[in-house]
């Protein structure tokens, strides 16, 4: 009788602890998750650009070498009237002219210029041509993201993301 309560008791301590386990992981997973959205929304806050305002004062006195002038003319209005801003920075944009125009640097670059830079990894389109443009395509597309990011949507309103083709709708919209 004895045995069989020790295994017994053994039996529960094991099933303890393994679900205690299971829900140190998720919360972990839900730690790291969160900790990497309160990066971003850092990134995007502090960013170059990261308001209408903020933008307009850029284009007023653009840097020669700046990364906007690496679009077209037309790409340039299409990228410039596509932007989505709110208290937390950019949180939206067409990608058509940057998937159309640029390379994975170059799309870094002005990407970077929002804070926006991780979302090179839901661009279809971009060019390889040297290796800068393959290491900034293996770290962003091939890595996994903790961070709700979607292609195909717009950010419509506070929290809301609509379906629209060739948009990103950011975390933090």
């Amino acid at each position: 009788m004895q045995n069989c309560t020790r295994v017994s008791l053994f039996a529960l301590v094991l099933a303890y602890s393994a679900a205690a386990a299971a829900a140190a992981s998720t919360q972990t997973g839900d730690g790291v998750r969160e900790s990497v959205r309160e990066q971003v929304l850092v990134a995007q806050k502090n960013a170059q650009i990261s308001s209408a305002a903020r933008l307009d004062s850029y284009l007023a006195v653009i840097p020669v070498d700046s990364p906007l002038t690496l679009l077209s003319v037309d790409g340039l209005e299409q990228f410039l009237t596509s932007l989505s801003f709110n208290e937390n920075g950019l949180v939206g944009y067409s990608t058509e002219a940057i998937a159309s125009e640029l390379s994975y640097s170059q799309a870094h670059r002005l990407l970077s210029l929002f804070g926006a830079e991780r979302t090179l990894r839901l661009m279809p389109g971009l060019r390889v041509e040297n290796e800068v443009d393959l290491d900034i395509h293996r770290s962003y597309v091939q890595s996994g993201e903790l961070v709700e990011d979607h292609m195909g949507y717009r950010c419509v309103a506070r929290a809301t993301c609509r379906e629209s083709t060739e948009f990103v709708c950011m975390s933090g919209c």
